[in-house]
């Protein structure tokens, strides 16, 4: 369930240094900062989100590491805490199921899901396996790194659950928007894994938050 903290906990301002460091470039640093929000952005949490992680069909990958860098991306200020959402992950009951599945099983998830590409149906996260391990030609070609590459998959994904839609490239150099499909080409843009400024809302849990 969905947690409401406290109204007086309602305000979120923007500041120009959390700004900044959604709009940077993409390389992210070494170890992203995690310290509590109020000290990062001068604001408590307005909400808890809590996620089940699970594993669908055969998985050579590190499960401890995949969840280990996921509550990182869903940690750090640089993303969707930014709304003020306070990530818990819960042994069952979560509000939404983050899933790390062999690609033959993402189907098996329904909606718009295929072998190849990692998704989102329902209140299911879904994280393909070989894209957590291998990325694409794409986002290679574009100097991403396999680790941006892991935060932006899950940023992306999540964003789904939050209520965003797709996103396309703003201008040759411009960051890519993280609700673009930076999997299938960044048509110009710079790889980037975090949300940019104009995508800090969330209609979905009922909050309104734009930058600017």
């Amino acid at each position: 369930m969905i947690v409401l903290a406290p109204a007086s906990a309602s305000a979120l301002p923007e500041t120009s240094e959390a700004a900044t460091a959604r709009t940077a470039a993409t390389q992210t640093p070494a170890e992203v900062e995690t310290e509590p929000i109020e000290a990062a952005l001068g604001h408590a949490y307005r909400q808890t989100v809590t996620y089940e992680v699970i594993t669908r069909g055969e998985i050579t990958a590190d499960v401890d590491e995949f969840r280990a860098q996921a509550a990182q991306t869903l940690a750090t200020h640089y993303g969707w805490r930014t709304l003020g959402l306070l990530f818990e992950e819960v042994d069952s009951g979560g509000d939404f199921t983050l899933a790390l599945s062999a690609d033959a099983q993402v189907p098996s998830f329904g909606g718009a899901c295929t072998t190849f590409y990692s998704c989102r149906s329902g209140d299911y996260v879904v994280i393909n396996q070989d894209r957590w391990l291998n990325a694409t030609r794409s986002w290679e070609a574009a100097d991403g790194s396999l680790r941006d590459y892991r935060h932006m998959v899950v940023n992306h994904e999540v964003g789904h659950w939050l209520g965003h839609g797709h996103r396309g490239c703003a201008g040759p150099g411009e960051p890519a928007p993280v609700m673009m499909q930076q999997s299938k080409g960044l048509d110009g843009c710079a790889p980037n894994p975090w949300p940019l400024p104009d995508e800090q809302f969330s209609s979905n849990l009922g909050i309104e938050r734009f930058a600017g």
